[in-house]
Order: structure tokens, then sequence, then C-alpha cells
């Protein structure tokens, strides 16, 4: 058979897969389903620092000093009235999206003024399945491949729009959650993210203040399964991501981590939760309890990992303080360097994220 015709046999076994599965929370899926990326080989460093303070983003030249200041201060959506959803794909676009439209910037990024954006798509139900008033949308990803994904409040579902997006582009996928019945019933998505193996992981809470870390894999078939922590800003690391230099190349799980520190002695009552940013050793050993092997005694507000540097970075969630912590993280280690928020004090401790870019 030739490589062409298993090519295609291949993926058109996939698309039917997804098209069937998932109890009705997967679909519709028009065309081939796009494969998980290659682990990618080690590359070399990001040349950019996204740093997003509620609606500005600062540029920062990379590496970091303790002298580092903002190259570029932006306006991510000028005039709207409340701050966009902001994703950068791995190519170094940037994506920043209202409640009815999606803009995107091709890098240098120099402006985010309308007559900058490379593409304005609006919201319609074939995207985001809500009716002609557009989203709620509460993050918005590129995953490994450059597809970007919706996280939609307003019914609770996932969408994603294939690689390159134009104009006419529709949703290729759409997952549901917090449906009842399903295994994510009585939760509402937070955060979404990937790892470099397209799996993607949702942070979401319950109303009571419960938080809980989902994953649900390529190709995304089946509803996303818990994986029993509560930890927010997650970030992965792969080891295929550091230099062939690292002497320690790891595989990580990094995040805001709310829960126990030490498992139990039989008999023994748990020990009082904490809330402190954490690091898990992949794979994960439930059987063993689901407990950080490395710990800091802070609360961040965003995190994002720049393996090649064996650097990571936060923003503190009172006060944005931007940190900068040695990988993999050293139990009750202090910050490498650490950048006072430039944003203000109303807006220092808003919505914060972090990117890095080629």
């Amino acid at each position: 058979m030739k490589v062409s015709t298993m090519f295609a046999l291949v993926v058109a076994v996939g698309a039917a897969i997804v098209a069937v599965s998932g109890c009705g929370s997967v679909g519709p899926v028009p065309g081939a389903v796009s494969g998980p990326p290659i682990p990618p080989l080690a590359t070399p460093p990001a040349k950019w620092l996204y740093v997003d303070h509620y609606g500005t983003l600062y540029q920062y030249n990379l590496p970091l000093s303790s002298n580092s200041k903002p190259v570029r201060t932006l306006t991510e959506w000028p005039k709207l009235q409340v701050p966009p959803q902001i994703a950068v794909d791995p190519s170094g676009k940037v994506a920043v999206a209202s409640n009815y439209a999606i803009r995107i910037f091709h890098p240098p990024i120099v402006s985010f003024e309308r007559s900058h954006a490379e593409l304005e798509l609006k919201l319609t139900p074939a995207i985001t399945e809500v009716g002609q008033s557009g989203a709620d949308l509460i993050d918005m990803e590129y995953d490994p491949d450059g597809n970007l994904w919706l996280f939609n409040n307003l019914g609770g579902e996932i969408s994603e729009l294939r690689a390159p997006v134009t104009r006419q582009s529709i949703a290729a996928l759409t997952i549901g959650f917090g449906q009842p019945g399903s295994k994510t019933s009585g939760f509402t998505m937070s955060q979404g993210r990937f790892d470099v193996n397209s799996a993607l992981y949702i942070y979401a809470l319950t109303n009571t203040g419960r938080g809980r870390l989902f994953k649900d894999s390529f190709p995304y078939a089946k509803q996303p399964s818990s994986l029993g922590i509560n930890l927010a800003q997650a970030d992965f690391v792969d080891a295929s991501q550091y230099l062939p230099t690292s002497k320690n190349p790891a595989d990580l799980l990094l995040g805001q981590y709310t829960g126990e520190l030490r498992t139990p002695k039989p008999g023994a009552p748990p020990s009082p939760p904490v809330d402190v940013m954490g690091q898990f050793y992949e794979p994960l050993q439930p059987t063993q309890g689901l407990i950080p092997n490395d710990h800091v005694d802070t609360v961040v507000g965003a995190l994002t990992a720049d393996p090649p540097r064996q650097r990571f970075y936060t923003l503190q969630e009172i006060g944005g303080e931007l940190d900068v912590f040695g990988l993999p993280l050293q139990g009750g280690a202090k910050p490498i360097i650490s950048l006072s928020c430039l944003a203000g004090a109303t807006n220092c401790s808003e919505r914060e994220q972090l990117f890095l870019a080629p």
C-alpha cells in the first residue's frame, strides 16, 4: 500500500472515531482530524516574554535581567470596555478576542489597532453555537499545531478553529463541559492549557470554590476526566523541550496547588490544606497520593515555563510582580529575578497571563 493511501486511511479512521465518540459531547467534525504534533526537538529559547495585565501587554526581551524594562507597551483592544482574551501561537502570532470577534496579528507585534490586524473574524453560531450575540469567552488558547481554541461560558463549550484561521473558518470540533450527568457536571471552566502532545487540560471550579484539573487527550473522543488535583495556572514541561546540554531534563507539571502537602498515615487525619506554587514530576502517581514533589509558599496568578533556559516565569496574584525561578523547582526556592508590575495599582492584581514568543 502506498504511503499516501495509508495516511488517508489513518486520517479517515481518526475522523470516524471522533465523530461517533463522547456520548454526544464531542462534535461536529467537518473534514479530517488533525494529528497531534511530533514531540519537538530541543529548540532555541524564545526571544520575547509577553506579560498581560488586564488588557495591557508588556513586551520584554529575553533573557531577563534585574534591570529589564518593557521594550513595548500595547493596549490589546483599543476602546474596548472590557479587556479581551489573548493567546500567542507557536510562531508568535497573537490573537485577541472580544465577545463578538477575534483579531489576529502577525509578528512583529507593533500595534493592536484594527488596521494592523491580519484578520478579523466575527463570532457566529457556526463557531460558538450560542447565537448571534457572540460568546462569553473565559479563555482562548493555541495548541502546539497552531489551532485556536475558544473556551465559552455560555453553554459550557470548547470549540476549535483549525489553522490557518480564515474569514470562512467555523468550529471544526466542539467539546461540551459541565453538562448534567457528565464527568464534568457541576464544574465551570476557568482556564485551558495544552501540553506538547496536544492533550487538553481544563481547570474548572464548582460554585463552592472547589477546583479540579481535567484532561482530554487527542483525539478528544471522550469527556474530559479529572486528574484529581486542584491545580490552577497549569503549565507542562516535556523533557524534549530542554537543550541537549541540560543536566536534569525532567517531565514536569507546574501550577498553583490547593490541597495537602503530605499523605496522612493510616488512621491519621489529613493535614490542613495549603495554597502554594507546586511542582509534580510526571507521570503522576495517583496510588501514592497526588502530592507536590516540591513547592514554594507563594500564590501566582500566571505561570509559563522556559525549558531551554531552565527557567520559569510567574506573576504574583496580588501585586503582579514578575518573578523568575529555576527549573525544575527546588522546594523553598527564592526568585532569581523579581520585577515590579508597571500596570498601576488597580490593574496589577487583575487578570494576568504570560506568553513566550519566538
